[in-house]
């Protein structure tokens, strides 16, 4: 089963600070190319909002802003970017290029004692409590295409698992591992994942699931490799929904895994 990425979480919630999913649009809002490339796929364009920077760029739309996101407004209240660009290191060279950074950090600060991995998601964050440091995640932008694979390059710094919470003990003095995934599903609406409420994404047994594929980071990495996610379809249904996540962490959402573990992640294209 697969949960949110790395959010800090407890039992206590604010519905107050609850937001449910904003309605998407039926048609395209400008957020697919006209090859079929999500908007800022090269994770190129990134603007500076406070002390984070989101990942669209000037004079993006709404929707446009609505397309990436990153539990940063969760965890920056406790002084922690997990997400940030990477303008030096990067994949492919040249003005205005730039990739993301991705850090598992183990925070320790104003009584909180959380492991949080680095995440970059399709859709938006969701509500937040600030007293218990909990939030949710509306997963997903519209999308109806049905892309034979998605490619792209990543550069993996793993450190050794060093935090763990039950039944994850034995991963303890293990190498951490990253991931990054992609599904397409015909949800009504984006997806709701809501530790609060026990809500978590299950690829195995969603029934909306038309296309799923992962890919694992596994290894130290002295540079950017290429990888090729195959997207696999199990029916011939359309679209309505795309989702992209990857983490530094792959056990991050059960507060498992390696501080300081940094998965870069760079220039992601659609095959057909």
């Amino acid at each position: 089963m697969i949960t949110v990425m790395g959010l800090l979480s407890c039992s206590e919630w604010n519905d107050d600070l609850y937001r449910e999913p904003v309605p998407e649009p039926d048609e395209d809002p400008g957020i697919v190319t006209a090859d079929g490339q999500l908007y800022n796929m090269n994770l190129d364009m990134w603007t500076k909002d406070g002390s984070n920077e989101n990942c669209f760029g000037p004079g993006a739309t709404y929707w446009q802003k609505r397309v990436w996101a990153s539990p940063n407004a969760t965890t920056s209240m406790m002084g922690y970017n997990t997400v940030a660009p990477e303008r030096e290191f990067v994949a492919v060279s040249g003005p205005g290029k730039a990739a993301v950074k991705l850090q598992t950090c183990h925070i320790n600060k104003l009584g909180v004692k959380k492991l949080a991995s680095g995440c970059l998601f399709t859709g938006q964050m969701g509500g937040v409590d600030i007293m218990s440091m909990n939030a949710s995640l509306n997963w997903g932008v519209k999308f109806s295409l049905k892309p034979k694979s998605m490619e792209g390059y990543a550069c993996y710094k793993p450190k050794t698992i060093n935090v763990v919470k039950p039944p994850y003990e034995s991963y303890e003095g293990q190498m951490d591992k990253a991931h990054l995934y992609v599904i397409l599903a015909d949800w009504d609406s984006q997806f709701v994942v809501d530790p609060a409420k026990s809500q978590f994404f299950d690829p195995d047994n969603d029934p909306a699931v038309i296309g799923y594929g992962i890919v694992t980071f596994d290894h130290e990495m002295a540079g950017y490799e290429k990888f090729t996610i195959n997207i696999e379809y199990r029916n011939a249904r359309t679209p309505g929904y795309l989702v992209i996540v990857g983490a530094s962490s792959r056990l991050g959402d059960y507060f498992t895994g390696g501080d300081g573990s940094t998965l870069y992640l760079d220039e992601f294209k659609f095959n057909y």
